[in-house]
């Protein structure tokens, strides 16, 4: 999977991307096709750069040429369709030979910038000789035309068309001059082909370099932390950056979340409102985060790496599929249990399983799903609202509402009162606060009778 094809399967992905402050087109084009990694060692160089690139940002006699750097890769385009005419042996036009020479220019400026900041981890084919080619005149602007310094019979003919004495002598000379126009165009382009694949990997250098920046700038921003490569996951103090800003900006704030988890089943219980959705898609953001080279916004993380994420979260299924919402969810279901048949190693994040169906068979469809999850060695958390849930498997519940006498309860405030930390319980019964909630907000005391 590549990250642009993953906003899909978690929409904070997005929220990732249009938050980042990547300064090129190269940069966002390289982070679009990024692959879900599952190379621990490619994992561990990626961080190794971020951490790197934290250091130099925090050190503020650097801040003045990293500005220049952002300066120049802001104006550097991606030129590939150029050089592709380049390796098929073909002429470049003027407007070509600008766009290499511009890129080389800008190149080195940025090559001698990373060697001011002592950073020597995106190393830059020198691009001395194709500026000298493009340069003749030694202005180290990035314009071009065909210069008179290329030839002394180019100059020969200008000089004369400058000095006709008719209009149809300057056609003759221009015709002329033209002539050698196009030899030089030809020589350059010939000249120019031996460094075009140092000019490609020069763009995928910068590229990767203005997206390391931009995670170690977020990284900063969000007090992200290096997440560790292990066997088993644990998340301290996990942040939902998006959700935390929703909630900034009606004054409230999120609570960070403690979960840790390994290659088992775990069933998550809680009342309405307790937070077990956000908290689902929290992990599955973080094992995103994870494996596309991001640092994990929390005080502390350990991640175990996954072939695959797949997610059963009500709002996050298709709506144009045509399926009814129990469809969706069941063929999900069954596509986890069928990529742990083939031995995929999958973090599963399920969501209410069977919540529109009937509480009996969903309680069957629950208990099943945990017990084969066990069986094919499937790592999954399971929220659910069914009391009665027969599995030896791990569970967790929300804390939820904690209430003290006399205090007043609103829609506006009950945030103020929940608690979403996770506690180990052996209980399978679920807690029953959907009434006291409704009571609180002081709904029509009909409709909660107990008969």
């Amino acid at each position: 999977m590549l990250f642009k094809n993953s906003f899909e399967q978690n929409p904070a992905l997005h929220y990732v991307y249009e938050h980042l402050q990547l300064t090129s087109n190269l940069g966002r084009h390289y982070l679009l096709n990024l692959p879900f990694c599952t190379d621990a060692e490619v994992l561990e160089r990626e961080f190794d750069l971020v951490d790197t690139m934290v250091a130099i940002l925090q050190n503020e006699a650097y801040r003045t040429k990293i500005t220049h750097i952002r300066n120049h890769l802001h104006q550097i385009n991606d030129i590939r369709p150029t050089l592709a005419t380049l390796a098929d042996d073909r002429v470049l036009d003027d407007i070509q030979l600008f766009e290499i020479k511009k890129t080389a220019i800008l190149t080195r400026k940025i090559a001698d910038d990373l060697k001011t900041i002592e950073c020597e981890s995106f190393p830059l084919a020198n691009m001395d000789a194709v500026v000298a080619m493009l340069d003749p005149e030694h202005t180290n602007i990035p314009h071009f035309y065909i210069y008179s310094a290329y030839d002394h019979e180019l100059a020969m003919w200008r000089e004369r068309i400058e000095n006709a004495k008719s209009v149809a002598e300057a056609e003759e000379y221009r015709f002329q001059a033209q002539k050698v126009e196009d030899r030089i165009r030809t020589q350059l382009s010939q000249q120019l082909m031996p460094y075009g694949k140092s000019i490609a990997d020069n763009l995928d250098m910068l590229a990767h370099f203005d997206l390391v920046l931009a995670k170690a700038r977020l990284a900063l921003e969000w007090k992200a932390c290096r997440p560790a490569i292990g066997q088993h996951s644990a998340l301290t103090q996990m942040m939902n950056p998006e959700v935390d800003s929703a909630l900034k900006e009606r004054g409230k704030a999120f609570q960070p979340i403690d979960i840790r988890f390994g290659n088992e089943s775990v069933l998550i219980t809680g009342a309405n409102m307790a937070g077990k959705s956000v908290l689902l898609k929290t992990v599955s953001l973080a094992q995103y985060l994870f494996q596309f080279g991001f640092f994990i916004p929390a005080a502390q993380a350990t991640l175990a790496i996954v072939d695959e994420v797949i997610s059963s979260i009500g709002d996050q299924q298709s709506a144009t599929s045509g399926l009814s919402s129990f469809a969706v969810e069941i063929l999900t279901i069954d596509r986890i249990i069928k990529a742990g048949r083939q031995g995929h190693k999958v973090l599963a994040l399920v969501d209410e399983l069977a919540r529109t169906t009937n509480p009996e068979e969903g309680k069957i469809l629950v208990g099943n799903y945990l017990r084969l999850a066990e069986k094919l060695n499937i790592t999954t958390l399971v929220t659910t609202h069914y009391s009665g849930i027969s599995t030896t498997c791990r569970r967790l519940r929300v804390k939820g509402l904690q209430l003290k006498e006399n205090q007043a309860i609103t829609v506006g405030n009950i945030h103020d009162y929940m608690d979403y930390s996770l506690v180990e319980t052996d209980a399978d019964e679920v807690p029953m606060e959907a009434f006291n909630i409704a009571r609180l907000f002081g709904v029509d005391a009909e409709l909660l009778a107990d008969r």
